[in-house]
């Protein structure tokens, strides 16, 4: 969740929360825009650092940076789309790895990607169900966190269950229902 969290990736949460649900349920029919947003995406939390470190300024001093690394990434996923499922599957499983283990380096990251990648195109369909359930479960139960912290819910459950911090149990639960909802919907169609 620290992609979308901290970052902010999404400066309204109500948009991202429609656009992870539709990534979650419609996945299979949307995966080039999909691909497309999470390329922009990746470029502009990791490639805008690499840019502005090539650069020689920083992020927050040239918000440009992040725009620009957020276009290249998308034209990049662009062109994933249009060369091979592979290198959609590893673009999305690359967008998953960065998102859920952002603590882990850029080795088992690439390696998230490269094992995505082959599954998608040796397994399109359901392979492409998974992934997009959890890449929109993620986006979905990230916007949604950012929205109940806004309205006070996650301090209300942390009073109301004596709990320091509820909002990681909360982010955990609300993204296995949406995931697991999404792969049903997506699924029931898998082969027809």
């Amino acid at each position: 969740m620290d992609l979308i969290l901290d970052a902010r990736i999404f400066s309204i949460p109500m948009v991202s929360f429609i656009i992870g649900l539709l990534f979650c349920f419609l996945g299979r029919k949307l995966l080039g825009f999909i691909v497309i947003v999470f390329g922009f995406m990746i470029g502009f939390s990791w490639l805008s650092l690499l840019l502005a470190d090539i650069t020689g300024t920083t992020v927050a001093a040239s918000p440009w940076v992040a725009w620009v690394s957020g276009l290249i990434g998308a034209a990049l996923g662009l062109v994933a789309w249009k060369v091979s499922m592979l290198l959609a599957g590893a673009v999305i499983g690359l967008f998953v790895a960065r998102g859920l283990l952002p603590s882990m380096s850029s080795i088992v990251h690439a390696a998230i990607a490269l094992a995505s990648g082959i599954l998608m195109h040796v397994y399109k369909e359901p392979i492409t169900a998974l992934l997009t359930a959890i890449a929109g479960a993620y986006i979905a139960a990230g916007s949604a966190m950012i929205m109940l912290e806004d309205i006070g819910f996650v301090s209300s459950v942390a009073g109301f269950i004596d709990a320091a911090d509820p909002g990681p149990v909360i982010a955990l639960v609300l993204m296995f229902i949406f995931c697991l909802t999404g792969y049903k919907f997506q699924a029931r169609s898998l082969g027809s």
